[in-house]
């Protein structure tokens, strides 16, 4: 250790660094560790990921918190959980029942507040939580020979459209995308999660032999403002997408908004209705993570072209890419899949692409199967802890560097910087080297591991970093 001066162990620090770093760039002297969204989706519709047929609130909570081990474990920072897959929740609300998939029948409540737990076992690890809604879904069947579930008394039957193997909140009905914003609403009111997440699915995709029957409703909304009825269609996609983001900023405005959409654009547009081109031209939600799910190749459909083209449409939103690994190790998906080659390949086409912030794997049981070794070659691409990006829908307003840095005994300190919301410390390497990052704090304390010079920047809720403090040595 050095020197101490003065009384106890206090150490003089060194002169702060007044240079500016950019977003996850550098200073004069430190290079910091470029920021990266981390994500992996639980899926628990059907209880795919989660809480795959368990029903004691025990075995959920295991099944939960070791994934979430993993994820530490694997440098992660951001879970997106499905908490509402059929019009159901997971947590107690007015709109909607209780999932079945948590105790096994639609409607009952858990002995436990499951979404505050989720929430708060993410959050003591570093981990952000997306909550992940399918909007318009309600119900499925294998056909029509088989009945829907019984439809919640809080859902209005005429809300509702039933087709072959799908029953959906009608998408038309004014009254059905109010519903959809309240529901996002009373989640971002009544708990702390960190973004709202929805998934691929808009207007439903039908049997070749089906019609989306909704020749009424364009008559009755649409017919005087659109001259056919696909883009009266479009436009009731529009108005959740906006209306979802403008009551976040009216009730949170720190909650991400985020969408990911199928790979293809095009399908997007004139199947499911959703012009997801034009919210990220307009900035409706704040990330986009397209599913590409694709190898590396030279088809159009390889996921290198669709990169470059998701790219192209990436304008005031930010962009982060969902990587398929629940195909790797299956003999169906090609031989791309038959190692962890390509997946390689495709983060490094991804990180070499300026836009591209981050990426979501879906998703969580495929990283504790670790097939061709897939999980081992996510450790390696994630080989040191980052700090999530700033992915907020304005320009990023920096906190003051934190000052005042002393260390007594292991525990190094700071004076506290306004609008902070947390911390992080950084072990330097050197003059031009990248520091590493060690670990963030809430409080403006930490226990050092060990030996070694430390700077300190300090964050806001929406992960906007100050410049450096200066820096001292243990």
């Amino acid at each position: 250790m050095a020197a101490a001066c003065g009384k106890g162990n206090f150490i003089t620090p060194e002169e702060p660094d007044t240079d500016k770093p950019d977003e996850g760039g550098k200073t004069e002297e430190s290079l910091l560790p470029q920021k990266e969204l981390r994500g992996v989706w639980i899926a628990t519709v059907w209880g795919l990921d989660w809480p795959m047929g368990r029903y004691g609130a025990e075995q959920q909570k295991k099944l939960y918190t070791d994934y979430l081990d993993l994820m530490v474990e694997c440098n992660m920072n951001a879970v997106f959980f499905q908490i509402r897959g059929m019009a159901d929740a997971f947590y107690e609300s007015q709109y909607e029942p209780w999932s079945k998939n948590i105790t096994g029948t639609a409607g009952q409540k858990p002995n436990y507040d499951v979404l505050g737990f989720l929430i708060e076992e993410a959050h003591k690890r570093g981990i952000q939580f997306h909550a992940w809604l399918n909007p318009y879904r309600i119900a499925t069947r294998a056909s029509q020979n088989v009945d829907f579930a019984q439809l919640d008394s809080r859902i209005p039957k005429e809300w509702v459209k039933d087709y072959a193997k799908i029953r959906v909140y009608n998408p038309a009905l004014p009254q059905v995308q109010e519903r959809i914003t309240d529901i996002v609403k009373e989640i971002i009111s009544k708990y702390d999660v960190d973004g709202i997440h929805l998934d691929d699915y808009f207007y439903p995709s039908l049997e070749s032999s089906e019609r989306m029957d909704d020749e009424e409703e364009y008559e009755l909304y649409g017919k005087d403002k659109f001259s056919n009825i696909a883009d009266f269609r479009r436009d009731n996609v529009n108005k959740v997408i906006q209306n979802i983001q403008k009551t976040i900023v009216a009730t949170r405005p720190e909650v991400v908004f985020s969408v990911s959409p199928a790979a293809d654009i095009e399908s997007n547009y004139n199947n499911l209705f959703a012009d997801v081109k034009t919210w990220a031209e307009k900035g409706w939600a704040d990330v986009v993570i397209p599913q590409l799910y694709f190898p590396t190749g030279t088809e159009k459909t390889s996921f290198n072209l669709r990169l470059d083209l998701w790219s192209q449409y990436t304008y005031d939103n930010h962009l982060l890419i969902g990587y398929g690994i629940y195909k790797f190790g299956d003999s169906q998906q090609g031989s791309k899949y038959q190692s962890s080659d390509d997946l390689k390949k495709q983060f490094g086409l991804a990180r070499a692409n300026s836009k591209v912030k981050g990426s979501v794997l879906y998703s969580a049981k495929d990283l504790t199967e670790n097939r061709v070794g897939i999980t081992d070659a996510i450790k390696g691409l994630y080989a040191k802890p980052v700090l999530p990006p700033y992915l907020g829908r304005d320009k990023a307003s920096q906190p003051s560097a934190p000052s005042q840095l002393a260390v007594s005994g292991a525990t190094l300190s700071w004076r506290a910087v306004s609008g902070a919301a947390y911390y992080a410390v950084y072990r330097s390497n050197g003059d031009g080297a990248e520091a590493d990052l060690v670990g963030t704090a809430e409080e403006t304390s930490f226990a050092l591991p060990g030996k070694g010079t430390y700077f300190v920047t300090a964050l806001t809720s929406r992960h906007a970093e100050s410049p450096v403090s200066e820096k001292v040595t243990y």
